[in-house]
């Protein structure tokens, strides 16, 4: 920022260090999900090298629906991701809800009505897929086997039906080309020009 700059950011009562802080701040914030999102990638590579090329160019697929907030949430988006880039790995449909994201959904539906029986198994279900390892979900959440029992084959058709119904049709993965680039690094990619 230049002189003339500040001094008319102070002149519109703007303190420029003000100003400096809340654009830092800004930036930070929106560069946090792609740290997330390469960290993921990162690990997922790791547990499958045989696919860590095709893994890389995920990073698009990895963007955040408008289901909640909550997928703002470190744990959350982690889960979400995670999901989608072992289905990457193994080949499978991406376009499914993920767990995350039917969670998310269910969180919304509890603040309007009370889950009982196979929504709340389901919820449990896709919580203990989606953040498993997350300490605060285990202690929250503990065994929740019963519901399994009692309505296995409702939350089997709940979580059937919600993964179709709450499906992002534009998630897919196809059209990649590489330039022989990962992370300025030159390398070998199925996906180059070669």
């Amino acid at each position: 920022m230049t002189v003339l700059d500040a001094s008319r950011h102070q002149s519109l009562g703007v303190d420029p260090a003000v100003l400096a802080t809340a654009l830092q701040t800004e930036v930070a914030s929106l560069l946090t999900p792609v740290e997330w999102a390469e960290d993921e990638i990162a690990a997922a590579s790791r547990r499958h090298p045989g696919q860590a090329d095709l893994l890389f160019h995920t990073f698009g697929l990895l963007k955040s629906r408008n289901i909640g907030s909550g997928m703002g949430t470190e744990f959350v988006y982690r889960g979400h991701a995670r999901e989608l880039l072992e289905r990457v790995a193994a080949d499978t449909d991406l376009r499914p809800a993920t767990a995350a994201e039917i969670c998310l959904l269910l969180s919304k539906v509890s603040l309007q009505v009370p889950i009982h029986g196979a929504g709340a198994g389901l919820y449990f279900r896709m919580g203990q897929a989606a953040f498993g390892d997350h300490p605060l979900f285990a202690e929250l959440m503990g065994d929740q086997s019963a519901y399994q029992q009692l309505h296995g084959s409702e939350i089997d058709e709940l979580e059937a039906m919600l993964r179709r119904k709450a499906a992002d049709p534009a998630r897919q993965l196809g059209g990649i080309q590489c330039r022989g680039l990962h992370h300025g690094s030159r390398v070998t990619c199925r996906f180059g020009n070669s």
